[in-house]
Formats: structure tokens, sequence, C-alpha cells
């Protein structure tokens, strides 16, 4: 998964879990971002055409092995 915070920054983060409602990714403490950060969340597709799926959300928690995306928006190109 490609996160873009709401400051620019992108990284990439592999996923644990997906729900309806967020996302939860793998990430050491130092690169897990802060609580409340707004981010886009961008899935890596392996398969398929050019269609493009953005995901807005934001941080909701963070735990040892990672953090919790809340998904507040979907916008499919």
């Amino acid at each position: 998964m490609s996160v873009k915070s709401d400051t620019g920054e992108n990284r990439t983060y592999t996923t644990r879990n997906v729900s309806d409602n967020g996302i939860f990714l793998l990430a050491t403490i130092p690169d897990q971002l802060p609580v409340g950060t707004e981010v886009t969340v961008i899935p890596t597709r392996f398969k398929g055409g050019p269609q493009e799926i953005s995901i807005k959300g934001r941080v909701a928690r963070t735990e040892e092995h990672g953090m919790g995306i809340e998904f507040v928006d979907s916008k499919f190109n």
C-alpha cells in the first residue's frame, strides 16, 4: 500500500488486515504516522487495467507493529 500523508509525504507499507471501515498496515514505530494524520491510501494493483483507486482516511490508532487507518471517504476513478 502506498500512503500519502496530508503533508505530502509518501510511504509504502505492507497490509495486514482490510475491512469495510479501514485497514491495518505493518510499520515499526519510527515509520508510523501520528494518530489523527489525514492520509490518502492508494492500493497497489498487480492485475487489471489502469483503474486508480484512492481512499481517504485518517490514522486512528498505532500499536507496536503497525497502525490502523480509518476510511473516511473513497473515490474510484
